[in-house]
């Protein structure tokens, strides 16, 4: 990890138990902390010595997280911090969420946010979490909104935005349901039965950039995310929201679901949504999310739209 160590990283994938014959464990380094995820069954003990020796030998303290066992509330003044390309990460060995506070298959998009958001642009980061991306993207000084419905994820956003030195009259909190926020900067308005519903108001705008990273299926008050069965039902409003010429990060992290029948998809909403799509191109994840067959359970697609 030589390369990303000289470009001021210290947060990777150590082991990547479904490429290397382990399904089921994830061992990550984050900062001081080496993180060690068990998705199902139990940590042999000598996998647990195995590890106790390696946090020994790198310095780092060990975390084990069992999927499916409480974590409690989230450790807000922990002080613990990881960075990436220079920019610094809020770090909690406990969080009511299942997952870390930074996800690192995501990195290659993160990457191409530092590069390619200008100062001067508007960005959209959608199912925000804690705002890692929204980072990213304001790292030239581009203004951000960012809308999740967790409010412990925001406020970790804000954490992440005061240890980045972010300007707060351009990196903005929107804690609300993802869909009346699109709906609304769409310029569809909401309507129907979720019209009744309380919802922040926001005016229809675009966006030089929209970040569109959402789980593989949720639900809530106002829809439903099925990245399976109905990725257009994010992404045409994302189009509609978006300035000519303006770009797409768009993410789909079904296993089920290839590249190829995915692009079909980008392909088919930008057509559907009236909006020429001028260039696509993915991203992989970097090279300590390997895949054997090639086809990487997290896909990332860069669209740019006319």
């Amino acid at each position: 990890m030589g390369r990303l160590q000289a470009e001021g990283t210290d947060c990777w994938r150590v082991f990547h138990g479904v490429a290397e014959g382990r399904p089921g464990l994830a061992v990550d380094r984050y900062g001081p902390l080496l993180l060690a995820q068990l998705f199902h069954g139990e940590l042999e003990p000598e996998d647990l010595q195995a590890l106790q020796s390696l946090a020994e030998d790198q310095e780092l303290r060990l975390v084990v997280w069992r999927r499916g066992q409480g974590r409690g509330a989230p450790d807000m003044d922990s002080g613990l911090t990881c960075c990436e390309e220079g920019q610094r990460f809020a770090l909690a060995e406990r969080s009511p969420g299942l997952d870390p506070w930074l996800f690192l298959d995501f990195r290659a998009a993160r990457r191409w946010l530092r590069a390619h958001v200008p100062a001067d642009a508007s960005v959209l980061n959608l199912f925000a979490y804690t705002c890692t991306a929204g980072v990213a993207a304001a790292r030239q000084g581009a203004e951000v909104w960012n809308v999740d419905f967790g409010r412990w994820c925001l406020e970790v956003g804000g954490r992440n935005q005061d240890l980045n030195g972010l300007d707060p009259e351009r990196f903005h909190f929107w804690r609300e349901d993802v869909f009346p926020i699109l709906w609304q900067l769409s310029g569809k308005g909401v309507r129907g039965r979720a019209a009744r519903r309380e919802f922040l108001r926001v005016e229809p705008r675009l966006f030089d950039v929209v970040v569109l990273d959402p789980p593989t299926l949720a639900r809530s008050p106002f829809g439903k995310v099925d990245l399976v069965a109905d990725y257009p039902a994010m992404l045409k409003p994302c189009l509609l929201a978006l300035r000519p010429g303006g770009r797409i990060l768009a993410t789909n992290h079904a296993a089920g679901v290839d590249r190829e029948t995915w692009e079909q998809v980008l392909r088919r909403t930008a057509e559907k949504a009236g909006r020429e799509l001028l260039a696509l191109q993915f991203l992989a994840p970097e090279e300590d999310f390997p895949s054997p067959d090639g086809q990487p359970p997290l896909k990332i697609a860069i669209l740019s739209a006319g």
